[in-house]
């Protein structure tokens, strides 16, 4: 009896277990069928569409206030175009060699012109005695000659090398620093430059530019720093090339406070006439980033918004000065990156349906 028990049992635990499976199985397409109904019912109601190359985005109004998408409409705004160039502090220790290297040639030149007229004075003297009667031999004269002659040949060799060095110095650094050492530089930003109150800066200007007038100005600050900007003076043209080797290098003299030797500076020369351009400020919030291209959502309707491509040359500030964009145009502040997401979202779901 308990065999019989024991096997009706075990028959019926089988039955049940079997009917399990078959509810499972018949049942899984119905709860794929409901799972994706109710997924759809809470998902939220936006639509994508594609039409000649243009993406628009549908959100109603209580999907944008709970996704924080909010819309401006941008305001008019000038732009000034000034003209800028670049610059770089540069050593003058060159000149300061070229100075010592020219103040010992110099002593070495009147310590021979000193003895060559002493010696010319004693080639005299000897002279005489000897058309007197010899009374000194020939060869003392020939030998106070000798030496004359000696003295001449040293001076002309100075006076090469000191000829040499001025021309070398005017064609390396222009005759206005030159004068600093071969000649009388008596401007005052010319002097302050070897009692180290004054650096020496190399301006690459633009080519458009011609040569800046004698003693012009122009207001540089070290790149990357925010500071007054410093006055610098000009001095003359630069034989060198900037690093960049763009533009017409020229050098200026500007107070040391602030500058360091290898500096970089950012220059914008003193009444320079800026032209003014009107356009619009596009914020940084506005913009996103795709395809390496920038664009902002513009709205179309209270629930409609289109992609569009835009330029971003001129950064201002916290945002995009634009002359495509007029005012009034009104585009999406915030939440922009959140419709570009659920922009590519979408179209990937599709593609994967397909």
């Amino acid at each position: 009896m308990n065999k019989k028990l024991t096997l009706v049992i075990c028959i019926q635990a089988i039955v049940i277990v079997l009917l399990l499976w078959t509810l499972i199985f018949y049942g899984q397409d119905e709860y794929e069928t409901y799972q994706k109904a109710h997924e759809e019912e809470i998902e939220s109601p936006l639509r994508v569409a594609i039409k000649d190359g243009t993406s628009t985005v549908q959100l109603n109004a209580n999907t944008q206030k709970n996704s924080g998408i909010y819309t401006s409409k941008l305001k008019p705004a000038s732009f000034h175009n000034e003209a800028k160039a670049l610059g770089t502090v540069v050593t003058i220790d060159p000149l300061l060699e070229a100075k010592t290297q020219y103040v010992n040639l110099q002593a070495e030149l009147r310590l021979a012109e000193s003895g060559n007229s002493h010696h010319v004075t004693q080639y005299q003297r000897l002279k005489a005695l000897n058309d007197d009667d010899k009374n000194v031999s020939d060869i003392s004269v020939q030998d106070a000659l000798a030496t004359i002659n000696a003295d001449n040949a040293k001076i002309m060799a100075i006076k090469s090398q000191l000829g040499n060095l001025e021309s070398s110095l005017r064609a390396q650094w222009g005759n206005a620093l030159s004068n600093l050492i071969v000649g009388n530089a008596t401007s005052e930003h010319l002097t302050r430059l070897f009692a180290h109150k004054n650096v020496l800066v190399q301006i690459s200007l633009p080519l458009g530019m011609g040569t800046p007038d004698k003693d012009s100005v122009l207001y540089i600050t070290p790149l990357g720093e925010q500071v007054s900007p410093i006055t610098a003076t000009y001095i003359s043209p630069a034989s060198k090339s900037d690093a960049s080797g763009l533009g017409k290098t020229f050098y200026y003299s500007a107070p040391a406070e602030s500058l360091r030797v290898g500096m970089r500076v950012n220059a914008i020369p003193k009444g320079t006439d800026a032209s003014k351009s009107s356009g619009v400020i596009i914020p940084n919030s506005a913009v996103v980033w795709h395809d390496g291209k920038s664009w902002i959502y513009q709205k179309q309707k209270n629930d409609l918004f289109t992609r569009i491509p835009i330029k971003t040359d001129t950064e201002v500030g916290d945002g995009w000065f634009n002359q495509d964009l007029s005012p009034q145009f009104e585009i999406v502040t915030s939440g922009a990156q959140l419709l570009l997401s659920e922009e590519f979202k979408y179209l990937i779901k599709n593609e994967n349906e397909d």
